[in-house]
């Protein structure tokens, strides 16, 4: 299999410098042919200069244009790879963190494998075994589910991932990231939500090992209340676009509305601002999901069954 390890950068030169070497020693312990490259989105730090010096037999792809993890659907479709791993920048692995993740894709319905993740410190675990959770009628990925302490070294299915390997051609098929939630967050759990709902498979591989520094560059980039404001945004979004189970959605509006009242009273407008950039996108959604609803294969009480 020809397998791409494709790193997601804007002015991450520091975090590269950093986490670059990791990843080379893991490249040199595949028995499998693997490239690396780094998908820059536009950097003004330097990083590309700082590549071609530091790191000569990297390949470097330039985004047309940001679109953060949507970059990602311009290089799948440029490549000609079987497998994709899909890091950030701020991730260091283990030596032999890449085979575990390959090998899972001899299973022809396997969509996307993701690792055991820590954090940079190698001790405090972070996830990626995600389960699919409903709170308030809302569907999110969780990785702190009661009694995840006692899994973390079982393989298993698993919700969704973002970072972790994808088969290239499904990527493609399912159409890749929706830009319907840029700046960010739920893009990820919407694809892989989407990949199950197709039909496909995604595996929790403990046996591969990756640090994560943990949204460093988001955090970077947008404020607290930005980001809980488009959480919430991207929540819904998520919802009335791939849900088609009427009592999920019914359960989802019937909080909606004490939720809304609650932010208004606890004077988090942001939270209202997110809700009214959501409705505004709803004639769009509707023809999206009159779209992708035609390759569903799996019901969402089906896909919750098993990941939930």
């Amino acid at each position: 299999m020809k397998v791409n390890i494709a790193i997601l950068n804007y002015n991450g030169r520091v975090l590269l410098e950093e986490c670059l070497p990791s990843i080379l020693e893991a490249v040199k312990a595949s028995k499998h042919n693997v490239f690396v490259t780094v998908l820059d989105n536009c950097s003004t730090d330097g990083s590309i200069d700082f590549l071609r010096q530091a790191f000569p037999g990297i390949k470097v792809y330039v985004a047309r244009k940001n679109k953060v993890y949507c970059s990602y659907n311009e290089f799948f479709k440029n490549c000609d790879d079987d497998i994709v791993v899909i890091l950030n920048s701020d991730i260091k692995v283990d030596k032999n963190f890449l085979d575990p993740l390959v090998e899972n894709f001899k299973d022809p319905d396997v969509f996307f494998v993701s690792s055991r993740m820590y954090f940079f410190d190698g001790v405090t675990y972070q996830g990626d075994k995600s389960k699919a959770s409903v709170r308030l009628g809302i569907i999110s990925a969780d990785t702190r589910f009661k009694g995840y302490e006692t899994l973390i070294m079982d393989k298993s299915f698993t919700f969704s991932t973002g970072n972790g390997a994808f088969d290239r051609k499904k990527f493609l098929e399912l159409g890749g990231f929706d830009e319907l939630y840029l700046p960010g967050r739920y893009e990820d759990v919407d694809f892989c939500f989407r990949g199950w709902k197709s039909g496909f498979k995604g595996i929790y591989e403990p046996a591969s090992v990756i640090y994560h520094k943990g949204y460093a560059s988001f955090k970077v980039a947008f404020s607290d209340k930005e980001i809980q404001k488009t959480v919430f945004r991207n929540s819904l979004l998520f919802m009335w676009k791939n849900i088609t189970d009427k009592k999920i959605l019914f359960e989802m509006h019937f909080w909606l509305l004490p939720r809304l009242v609650l932010f208004m009273l606890t004077f988090r407008f942001y939270f209202l601002k997110g809700f009214l950039e959501a409705l505004s996108k709803l004639p769009e959604i509707l023809r999206i999901k009159k779209n992708i609803t035609k390759n569903f294969k799996r019901t969402d009480r089906q896909v919750l069954n098993i990941v939930g």
